[in-house]
């Protein structure tokens, strides 16, 4: 039997629910050393910061989204990483 890295990880609570396809094709690709590091790092996450995980899990979708909001939209994430179109 072949190893199955995305059911591995579906099994550990790692991913759920649906996905891109090309997400998941990349999840699909991971070796077991990979997806191994990915489970620990969760369970690890998990065992130090359990508020976080405990409210991660009810997290579906953000706020703003809940509001009407395009979440792209409110996204600074351009602005931090020097991404953005800046004239200077």
């Amino acid at each position: 039997m072949t190893f199955n890295s995305l059911e591995a990880l579906r099994a550990a609570g790692v991913i759920g629910g649906t996905m891109a396809p090309a997400l998941e094709e990349f999840y699909a690709s991971l070796t077991a050393e990979e997806t191994h590091v990915l489970i620990s790092t969760k369970n690890r996450l998990a065992a130090i910061l359990p508020d976080v995980v405990a409210h991660s899990q009810e997290w579906s979708s953000p706020e703003a989204t809940k509001e009407g909001f395009d979440a792209a939209m409110l996204c600074a994430c351009g602005v931090w990483s020097g991404s953005g179109q800046a004239a200077n």
